[in-house]
């Protein structure tokens, strides 16, 4: 027989643990808040090379990375979600962009099936998710998700200073866009 009062410390310990576990989680830790993104130089879905000078509106970028648009639900869904609230911040004089490992042909289908007219980038040899130290280690070269990002969002000012991040420790759980979309308005208002 199961003893309830037994499992109570047991359950708290477990869940006090995995809180910890979080809280000692940082995405893109050698970039915090207010230090440069490396530069970016990145192809886009139609083959474009673009570059952060060209990405960002007049106040900044929301850049958010991703697993891949081929395959992960997840990243789909965000993409997706992403679409209906890029106008918003682009009326706030934030351009937006993504960056996966995907293929161009993946990302134009993408670009096509979502009618996205925004960049979709592609992180060739996953150097920029390399050098934001992101890239998802418990993959394997030659394994199909090998050099997948842990995903998240970079909101920048125009010179590539991170101004805030967002990221969650489930890549099934992303972060929602009202937040986002909260800071860059606030930077706005400055």
């Amino acid at each position: 027989m199961f003893n309830v009062i037994k499992a109570v410390p047991l359950l708290l310990m477990t869940l006090f643990s995995a809180s910890v576990a979080a809280q000692d989680w940082i995405w893109a830790p050698d970039f915090p808040e207010g230090i440069q993104l490396p530069p970016i130089s990145a192809p886009d879905q139609s083959g474009t090379v673009r570059t952060l000078a060209d990405l960002s509106g007049e106040n900044g970028l929301v850049l958010v990375l991703s697993r891949s648009f081929d395959w992960c639900p997840y990243c789909i869904s965000q993409l997706q979600q992403l679409v209906e609230v890029a106008p918003e911040f682009e009326a706030l004089g934030f351009n937006v962009a993504t960056m996966t490992y995907d293929s161009l042909e993946t990302l134009n289908n993408a670009a096509i099936d979502y009618d996205i007219d925004f960049p979709l980038l592609r992180d060739e040899d996953t150097r920029h998710f390399s050098a934001i130290g992101i890239v998802n280690d418990q993959y394997e070269p030659g394994e199909r998700a090998y050099g997948i990002p842990y995903p998240g969002i970079f909101l920048l000012r125009p010179d590539g200073t991170i101004e805030a991040k967002f990221a969650e420790v489930d890549y099934r759980i992303r972060p929602d866009f009202s937040e986002v979309l909260a800071v860059a308005e606030a930077l706005w208002q400055q």
